[in-house]
């Protein structure tokens, strides 16, 4: 019988993401904790701050370009290569968690999570304002390494650093988007086409 918090986090994170919050009951999520309903009580008592807890956990956390992302100085090219290597560790992290060997819908796990993130949107607290600040983590991240790149020669000075910060996190989110409706995302593609946009405006 699972005893602990982050057992009982891990089976949440999955029922949510292959239900929704909405068909989510606590006995659901109690009986694939391997709990009674007080049992799951004893660590959650209302379903919403269960929901809250795994959203912070599996999301807002592991979604933080700050741990996500430890790159410090480098060219712009290694920036990128880190940036996939960064998703690449995520994603493995997340279809690991997801991955119980219940795929009731046959998706992809990558759209398991997706879908959860549209649940968040709706259901956790000031979510706008926490997916703003993580949006606005990301693209500070990749206009201060684009700046370097520009300063140090290594893209033309010309290049627009608003416009290339879209393209680049565009792509990625594009990208993550489409896969996620066939087999999830190909990081190796990935790889490719952010190489291919730093072809275009390399020095």
């Amino acid at each position: 019988m699972i005893t602990n918090r982050e057992e009982v986090l891990e089976n949440a994170l999955r029922v949510f993401a292959k239900m929704n919050y909405e068909k989510a009951s606590l006995v659901t999520i109690a009986k694939a904790c391997g709990l009674s309903k007080w049992g799951l009580i004893y660590y959650y008592p209302f379903k919403q701050d269960l929901f809250n807890a795994v959203v912070e956990k599996y999301i807002l956390a592991m979604q933080d370009p700050e741990q996500k992302f430890s790159f410090v100085g480098g060219t712009l090219l290694e920036f990128i290569d880190h940036h996939v290597d960064g998703v690449e560790r995520t994603m493995r992290r997340i279809v690991g968690l997801l991955d119980d060997g219940n795929n009731p819908q046959g998706c992809s796990y990558s759209f398991y999570y997706f879908h959860l993130l549209m649940q968040v949107r709706q259901y956790y607290p000031d979510a706008r304002a926490k997916f703003a600040e993580l949006f606005g983590k990301d693209r500070k991240l990749w206009r201060d390494n684009i700046e370097q790149a520009k300063a140090a020669g290594e893209i033309r000075a010309d290049v627009d650093t608003e416009e290339t910060v879209a393209m680049f996190r565009e792509v990625f989110y594009g990208l993550s988007y489409e896969q996620a409706f066939l087999s999830g995302l190909d990081t190796g593609e990935l790889r490719r086409k952010l190489r291919f946009i730093y072809s275009l405006i390399k020095a």
